[in-house]
């Protein structure tokens, strides 16, 4: 066990040999050891990440699904691939392969410290084995929580160095808005559905993520908040400033989190 702020956290097991890869997701830098290689996705490659100093969270790959550890409770959530546990100081993220049941389980401790992805590799011809499906199996949304990232529902723009964010319901128009600024503007289109951000020395700054909905832009840049447009349809153009309550209302709507948390 190991002890950290009064409690005791339980001990995980280290993983020797394999691979390492570093990552930049919203200014939080992750860690990969994997005891296996593992195939790298090239829409990952704007936000690999030099390993200089410590990382903000350290993740290991195991593939040993014989030895892993389970949840003996029952579910406290879940969306439609991922079912979440807790049990004392440790939760659980398991994602559901269909028939054949859980193709990977990721234990972790509420603080994230030790985060351990076991991938079930037996029942499948082609299991996970690239970083993007690693990703898909992690906690994502806990994670980023955890480090003050909101995670939202939104296309993003740069523009004269600035991320303008458009957030609105799907099928409101976020990604024709982006496009459009794209062809009469000159901006560059940094997500079309899913954004990070983040505040930093006192300034929130906007940035990409690789999995980025069905039309992806997978770009790493990061930029200084500009401004959030709260799309609506209707007959005529306008523009107007919201007041506080009416902006977090519609903002909230779409920001990405886990109700049951």
């Amino acid at each position: 066990m190991t002890r950290e702020a009064g409690r005791q956290l339980p001990a995980f097991p280290m993983i020797g040999g394999g691979m390492e890869i570093s990552l930049k997701l919203g200014g939080v830098l992750f860690r990969f050891y994997s005891e296996r290689d593992l195939g790298f996705d090239p829409e990952l490659s704007d936000f690999l990440a030099e390993r200089s100093g410590p990382a903000d969270l350290n993740i290991r790959v195991s593939w040993d699904w014989e030895h892993a550890r389970h949840p003996h409770t029952d579910c406290v959530g879940q969306d439609l691939l991922q079912t979440f546990y807790r049990e004392g100081e440790t939760r659980w993220c398991g994602l559901r392969g269909g028939s054949k049941g859980a193709i990977a389980s990721t234990c972790y401790t509420p603080d994230f410290r030790e985060v351990v992805c076991t991938i079930h590799a037996e029942p499948f011809l082609q299991p996970p084995s690239t970083m993007g499906s690693v990703l898909r199996m992690l906690p994502m949304r806990a994670i980023f929580l955890h480090f003050g990232v909101l995670f939202l529902h939104a296309a993003q723009i740069a523009y004269r160095g600035r991320g303008i964010l458009f957030s609105a319901p799907s099928g409101t128009g976020k990604t024709t808005q982006a496009k459009l600024w794209q062809t009469h503007r000159g901006a560059e289109i940094a997500c079309n559905d899913r954004t990070l951000l983040r505040k930093t020395g006192g300034v929130w700054h906007t940035y990409g993520y690789p999995l980025d909905g069905s039309e992806p832009v997978r770009s790493g840049s990061v930029h200084p908040l500009g401004c959030v447009v709260l799309l609506e349809q209707g007959q005529d153009n306008a523009v107007q400033r919201l007041r506080p309550a009416r902006a977090v209302c519609l903002l909230m709507q779409q920001t990405v989190i886990d109700g049951w948390d």
